[in-house]
């Protein structure tokens, strides 16, 4: 398959949304990541997802709208505080999770009976998705468990050949993917993302839970399984203590690798390589995906350290913590 590379000029954007009605995967900016978009009630459509990812088929899929009244074609009731996360939150980078209606099959929800909706703050994606003219699957469009793309590029390194056509947009201004929120009992955090629980608590007036514990998020896209991992070693230092990042750094080299240290204050470290991960919590977030996918081509393991603790700082750690597989030093 040859893997079109489309622009968002009219005629692009007609030839998208007509390979999606036809059944053919499409990826496409968010303001996030770039999604890996389907026909949401096309079931054939929406398996090849899972194939061409090479993503398990019990992980939950987001279903991606321009406009709000698509919520009530795809969810079966919308309570009180979803209507005022919609009113006030969407377009946005939020997910919320609702009672599915039937014509949401279960491949899209693992089976379970309720969906993922999210309606992108990217005007790129709402273009795309109204040119579709159909409820969108779109999970991060890449390889399973690799770093998810920011840029058209880094989709077209995983997914060329393997889909129909590349919709190349802006890059990803937030750079990790949404908050998911489940609405089907008392608001809960499945998913932590650049719209925190204070930002939801003062919208719903109400306690908003973060779910931690992986058994607990069944009916949540994107954490059941390794994410967000480079293709060498890495490891994560929490407290930006230069010392020990220095000594690990230097036992690695010891033992003839090269590795980088992807860090807050580079300058700390003499001559060793660095890569700044970013002064700011949004910067950190808006290039870590790409700094991962970056350092992999030229060093043999990473060791990324990031001592920031606000709450947007804490999405950013869970992202961190599975891109090292858990490995803290």
């Amino acid at each position: 398959m040859q893997t079109k590379l489309l622009g968002f000029n009219p005629q692009d954007l007609s030839t998208a949304g007509k390979l999606i009605r036809d059944g053919q995967l499409v990826a496409f900016p968010t303001e996030t990541v770039y999604g890996l978009g389907a026909n949401a009630l096309d079931v054939a459509a929406v398996r090849s997802t899972y194939v061409a990812k090479g993503r398990p088929s019990d992980n939950p899929l987001i279903v991606h709208v321009w406009h709000g009244d698509q919520i009530y074609d795809i969810a079966s009731y919308v309570s009180p505080l979803a209507q005022k996360v919609i009113d006030n939150l969407m377009p946005g980078s939020v997910t919320i999770v609702l009672p599915k209606k039937p014509i949401i099959d279960d491949c899209i929800t693992a089976g379970l009976d309720t969906v993922a909706i999210r309606m992108p703050k990217s005007q790129q994606a709402r273009d795309f998705l109204r040119y579709a003219d159909v409820p969108v699957t779109a999970p991060s469009a890449n390889t399973s468990s690799r770093p998810s793309p920011t840029t058209w590029q880094r989709v077209q390194e995983d997914m060329d050949g393997k889909i129909a056509a590349i919709l190349c947009g802006d890059n990803c201004r937030v750079g990790i993917e949404s908050t998911v929120l489940d609405l089907t009992e008392q608001p809960r955090i499945l998913r932590p993302g650049v719209v925190t629980a204070d930002m939801l608590e003062d919208v719903l007036g109400c306690h908003v839970e973060v779910i931690t514990d992986p058994k607990s998020k069944v009916n949540s896209p994107g954490v059941r399984y390794k994410h967000y991992a480079p293709n060498v070693p890495m490891a994560l230092e929490l407290n930006g203590d230069v010392r020990k990042l220095c000594d690990y750094y230097d036992e690695l080299t010891s033992k003839g690798l090269n590795p980088v240290l992807l860090v807050e204050h580079p300058d700390l470290f003499g001559e060793r390589n660095t890569r700044p991960i970013g002064e700011t919590d949004e910067a950190v977030a808006q290039n870590l995906f790409e700094n991962l996918r970056l350092l992999e081509k030229q060093y043999d393991y990473i060791i990324a350290s990031y001592s920031s603790r606000t709450e947007f700082a804490e999405s950013i750690l869970n992202r961190l913590v599975r891109s090292a597989s858990h490995h803290i030093i």
